[in-house]
């Protein structure tokens, strides 16, 4: 199980960059980071550019719940794709004074268009096998899987459904 950091998370291409974090919202983190320059552009799939100069990462992680959430901009802050982390538990790392979460491995992107992804599936299923988690948690990823997928398809996503213009202002 990989522990990272809001502050980390996303950034080996940008090389300069803005970040705001918000730790005062009663049910998440909330990190907005403004990517400055990029050494390279971040293309997912269909040739879609995720990371580029000028644009946007908006993080969401829950106090409790076990779903992350990620939201790629681009410099119009139009969204070029949601990208979900099913994860253990999230905290504030006692020394850095960030957010930080558990990362269970599997994730889920959705575009604009409404494609779904469902992404690590192998990686989940070694970790298992190897002990990395236990069966216990493997199941919680299972179901929250299931869960995130029909709240995308029925379009009832609280983290989605959130209006997040006013952390996005300044940046």
């Amino acid at each position: 199980m990989k522990k990272k950091i809001i502050t980390n998370t996303y950034l080996r291409e940008a090389d300069k960059y803005q970040i705001k974090l918000f730790l005062d919202e009663t049910d998440s983190y909330i990190s907005v980071k403004k990517l400055i320059h990029v050494t390279e552009p971040f293309i997912i799939h269909n040739n879609i550019t995720a990371m580029d100069n000028g644009y946007y990462i908006l993080e969401v992680i829950p106090k409790s719940g076990h779903v992350a959430m990620r939201v790629f901009l681009n410099e119009k802050k139009e969204i070029v794709e949601y990208y979900f982390d099913i994860i253990k538990e999230s905290g504030i790392e006692e020394e850095l004074k960030v957010p930080y979460f558990y990362d269970l491995y599997l994730d889920v992107t959705l575009l604009p268009t409404g494609e779904i992804h469902v992404i690590d599936e192998q990686e989940l299923l070694e970790a298992r096998k190897e002990g990395n988690i236990s069966q216990e948690e493997y199941n919680l990823v299972l179901e929250e899987k299931e869960k995130l997928l029909e709240e995308i398809k029925n379009h009832n996503n609280k983290l989605m459904n959130r209006d997040y213009s006013s952390y996005l202002r300044g940046m």
